[in-house]
Parts: structure tokens; C-alpha cells; sequence
């Protein structure tokens, strides 16, 4: 019992996670990193959940995106399943390679 219940906290926090991530590359691009989780709460998991992902606020260290997870339980009525704050920041570009870096910086190294 522990191990199925462990498994479907585990894939339910991946579901938050993309939730997240989805919406954070609507609002960066496509080349995102998530930056630090400040909040996550997991409930127990119900049928046809349904994730909100919103950009919370943008300043220099990131973009923090909420999650809210909800479902419907036996009775018919709306509860939340699970819920997440994360800040995501973007990739930086590509540079080059350290022993490019190194020649440029320091003469004589080939």
C-alpha cells in the first residue's frame, strides 16, 4: 500500500511540475530551468484533474509560476488535489567551449 500510494504522490508532482514548466515557457521561451521550488502540497489523487498554471510575478531571478490541481471526489464536490510554487529562470545561451575560453583570455595557449 505504501509503495502505490509513494508512486502516485511521485507521478503526481511530475504532473505539477510540467503543469508548471508548460506555463513557464509560454512566458520565457521555449529554453527554461527551474530556478527553486518554494511550495508544494500533494493530496490524495482523483480522477479528471484539472491543472491551472499562472505566472505569479517576474523580476531579475525568475519567473514564478503557481499550480493548482483539482479534482472532483466521491461525493461530486470540487476539492484541491495538489498545489506548487516554483521559480524558473532560462537557460543561458550557449557558449563555447572552456579551451576557447581559454585561448581568448590567455595568450599563447593553443
Amino acid at each position: 500500500m505504501l509503495a502505490t500510494t509513494q508512486l502516485q504522490g511521485a507521478d503526481l508532482l511530475d504532473r505539477v511540475l510540467d503543469a508548471a514548466t508548460a506555463r513557464a515557457r509560454d512566458v520565457l521561451g521555449a529554453r527554461v530551468a527551474l530556478h527553486r521550488c518554494q511550495d508544494v502540497e500533494l493530496r490524495a489523487e482523483l480522477d479528471a484533474i484539472v491543472f491551472r498554471a499562472s505566472c505569479v510575478s517576474r523580476t531579475d531571478e525568475g519567473t514564478v509560476i503557481a499550480v493548482f490541481a483539482t479534482g472532483r471526489d466521491r461525493a461530486g464536490h470540487d476539492c484541491m488535489v495538489a498545489a506548487g510554487r516554483f521559480t524558473f529562470a532560462t537557460f543561458p545561451r550557449p557558449s563555447a567551449s572552456i579551451a576557447a575560453r581559454l585561448t581568448q583570455w590567455t595568450p599563447g595557449i593553443q
